[in-house]
């Protein structure tokens, strides 16, 4: 039944466009009202008792997708995907260790997952699908830095732009794990227009950072400065400990930040080579 619902988006490319513009806009614009709710529930109950429940709530919901998928899958069970469903909860075991600030964060995966399948019937690529969520990806980390949360946010984001791309890469490979990657053609790398598409996303923030538009740190800001992606003011350390519930973890600084972002973008093109996917 999710094979033929998905097959059926591939033949009515409008409707799945008009899908995924609105999962779009309630991504973007639902934030500050789930970031409440949460909020209310943690200030009911204590952190560690928050803690346990949003685990609970997120393993119940991992789970139940992934029986939706099972029952739904295809007769022929596509083991070379395997690797990549391995390769992507290990990403998702370091960003939780190493650059979660709260666990409620890790409804940003589940999120963006569900966003890149509902991307990839219309191209049933990993690299593009990749490349048309990132904007959507960006506007929200913008929305919240400089417009929900402008005045206690001090960092773009790129933890949590990470986490996103981890959490499409994970739901993209138990989609082709249980379900196949349905009749598509794979040109090379270099006949893809998402490779290109990805080359000039480098160029332009490269030419943003050259020209002042976009800054790094405050020190940098100019006449003409758009956005400053870290405003941190505490001395800057490894770990950063967050100022209400005690947690320890790390912040990806600006320039770490677009080097890990933009070679998981380049990874997932380079799954689309690999009989991994085929």
């Amino acid at each position: 039944m999710i094979e033929r619902f998905f097959n059926w988006l591939s033949e009515h490319r409008l409707v799945n466009v008009v899908l995924v513009f609105g999962y779009a806009l309630f991504i973007v614009f639902a934030h500050n009202a789930f970031v409440n709710l949460s909020v209310l529930i943690m200030n009911k109950l204590s952190i560690d008792i928050y803690n346990t429940v949003i685990a609970y709530i997120s393993f119940l919901l991992a789970s139940a997708i992934a029986v939706a998928v099972f029952f739904g899958r295809h007769t022929i069970f596509n083991k070379g995907a395997l690797p990549l469903v391995v390769a992507a909860l290990l990403g998702l075991v370091v960003h939780f260790y190493v650059f979660t600030e709260m666990n409620i964060e890790f409804i940003h995966a589940i999120e963006f997952g569900l966003l890149g399948v509902l991307l990839y019937p219309l191209v049933r690529r990993f690299g593009a699908v990749a490349i048309m969520a990132f904007p959507i990806i960006c506007v929200d980390e913008w929305y919240q830095y400089q417009v929900l949360y402008s005045d206690s946010v001090e960092y773009f984001d790129f933890n949590d732009i990470q986490l996103d791309l981890l959490g499409i890469g994970l739901f993209l490979s138990l989609f082709v794990l249980f379900l196949g990657t349905g009749k598509t053609s794979r040109p090379g790398l270099f006949q893809r227009w998402e490779f290109y598409v990805l080359i000039g996303l480098i160029l332009a923030v490269i030419g943003s950072t050259w020209v002042d538009l976009v800054v790094f740190y405050p020190e940098g800001i100019q006449h003409n400065t758009w956005l400053v992606l870290n405003t941190i003011k505490e001395p800057y350390g490894f770990w950063r400990v967050h100022p209400f519930i005690g947690s320890t973890y790390h912040v990806l600084e600006p320039m770490t930040g677009l080097i890990v972002v933009f070679t998981i973008l380049f990874l997932y093109q380079l799954i689309d080579s690999t009989r991994l996917v085929k």
